[in-house]
């Protein structure tokens, strides 16, 4: 499991990754452009890496491309990154939610087409809000913060709502997962989901599969 730091501080944006291997990936995001760095230097790993991160940054705000800011895209990436063994998976991972191509042949195992879910992750007062607009015009959003967790969905289905906010409960309780830690995993599931039944379902999945 790689180990991230992040830094999302106006027009900067940086996330670092740490592998079980040593090397590590920074990608950067600032008034002078985005960047790729690897250390120690691969040149073949770094141009990889550049491809996906521009391909992405330039899809961003596109419609039916599930990002819609470059600071989606480094939570997206970190998410990743923190159950990738090595930057090998750390790329298959990125090809698969960033929905790009890098032409690698190694990078196409595993690849899914997209779902045209869109997704919005945002901070929000002590904690983050999540909005997820489905394909077939299902959407629900979700505030959680220290205090509690808020879920509205249209349409409503009282007995799938509880199910979820049961689930959501259960997640926000765990030692081992932050606010942030649910957002993120509520966020990368729905962006592989056409409704919210295969939301909640690949959800509990997950869930399950982790504990």
């Amino acid at each position: 499991m790689a180990l991230t730091t992040k830094i999302i501080d106006g027009d900067i944006l940086m996330l670092r990754v740490g592998f079980a291997d040593g090397m590590i990936v920074t990608m950067t995001v600032g008034r002078n452009g985005k960047s790729v760095t690897v250390t120690p230097n691969d040149p073949e790993t770094t141009e990889r890496l550049s491809s996906i991160f521009h391909w992405s940054a330039d899809k961003v705000g596109e419609p039916g491309y599930p990002f819609t800011s470059l600071s989606q895209v480094i939570y997206g990436m970190e998410t990743l990154a923190r159950s990738a063994l090595n930057v090998e998976q750390f790329i298959v991972g990125l090809r698969e939610v960033l929905e790009v191509s890098d032409r690698h042949p190694s990078a196409e195992a595993g690849f899914r087409p997209t779902s045209f879910t869109v997704v919005d992750l945002s901070p929000s007062g002590n904690g983050w809000f999540v909005d997820a607009r489905f394909q077939n015009g299902e959407r629900f959003r979700l505030a959680i913060n220290k205090a509690s967790i808020g879920w509205a969905a249209e349409p409503p289905e009282p007995t799938r709502d509880k199910d979820v906010m049961d689930l959501l409960s259960g997640l926000k309780g765990a030692r081992m997962s932050t606010d942030e830690d649910v957002a993120l995993l509520v966020m990368e599931v729905a962006h592989h989901s056409s409704d919210i039944a295969m939301w909640l379902e690949s959800l509990r999945s997950t869930t399950i599969g982790r504990g």
